[in-house]
């Protein structure tokens, strides 16, 4: 098990968000990209480089791949451009991880991107998944999706695709707001589940929201999870301080 870090969740510039991460404790960070992706360090010249330098002197991990933006050009995206824009980002990214020492890549499914029932078997969907999965596969990187799914939703997207690069990625909160039972989900889940965040409910600390961490991890151990965990959990006063004190909290308790 190791923990990582959004780079997000650090107030710090770019450059000097390896090291704060590796200062602090964590292992690895994952990557974010918003919806303008081109202008991320990771489509400039030279700019696979640069991270894994600032990886490398800083002795952290590239976790994962995070392009948030990609709800904005998704599969069921009506313009045609729009949506093979997006394939080819996943793209992109998949041929880019093994260069970066990484294997997951998480794939949003919110706000105007959101996962409807109607999709699941909706060929343009699966067909754009599928496209993306294939790239994933040739470079042995996992499509990790996360959405307001339940955990059978998401298994009947996975059976229906049929690639071994297409799993979950595990958020515990978001699962808990939404009324699923997050630790009966992940065992239901279980190999499906390619990496997990770590949330808790209300923008709280980890272990002082409504998600049940002890069962969470629980089914996390039954199902032989060795993997990330990831925070995603928002900061209070001081972000560096809630970031050692969910870090600890993981660390701690799993």
């Amino acid at each position: 098990m190791k923990v990582g870090i959004r780079d997000g969740m650090l107030p710090v510039p770019f450059n000097e968000k390896f090291q704060k991460a590796k200062d602090i404790g964590f292992d690895g960070l994952e990557l974010c990209m918003g919806v303008n992706y081109r202008e991320h360090l990771l489509w400039q010249e030279d700019g696979i480089d640069t991270i894994n330098a600032l990886a490398e002197k800083a002795g952290i991990e590239v976790s994962s791949l995070s392009p948030g933006g990609f709800t904005a050009f998704s599969f069921m995206h009506p313009t045609d451009s729009v949506r093979t824009e997006g394939i080819a980002k996943l793209q992109f990214l998949a041929e880019t991880c093994p260069k970066l020492g990484t294997n997951v890549i998480l794939v949003p499914f919110f706000g105007g991107g959101e996962i409807k029932a109607e999709h699941i078997s909706d060929p343009r969907f699966l067909d754009g998944l599928k496209s993306a999965a294939e790239t994933a596969e040739k470079h042995d990187v996992g499509l990790a999706l996360e959405s307001t799914l339940s955990a059978e939703q998401h298994q009947q997207i996975i059976d229906q695709v049929g690639s071994k690069a297409v799993g979950v990625y595990y958020d515990m909160g978001n699962a808990t707001n939404l009324g699923y039972n997050s630790p009966e989900e992940i065992r239901n889940l279980g190999s499906s589940i390619i990496q997990m965040h770590i949330k808790d409910t209300g923008g709280n600390h980890a272990g002082e929201g409504d998600v049940d961490f002890t069962a969470v991890f629980e089914s996390a151990h039954a199902i032989g999870y060795d993997s990330w965990f990831v925070l995603e959990t928002p900061g209070k006063e001081d972000p560096i301080e809630s970031a050692i004190k969910n870090m600890n909290f993981v660390k701690e308790n799993f």
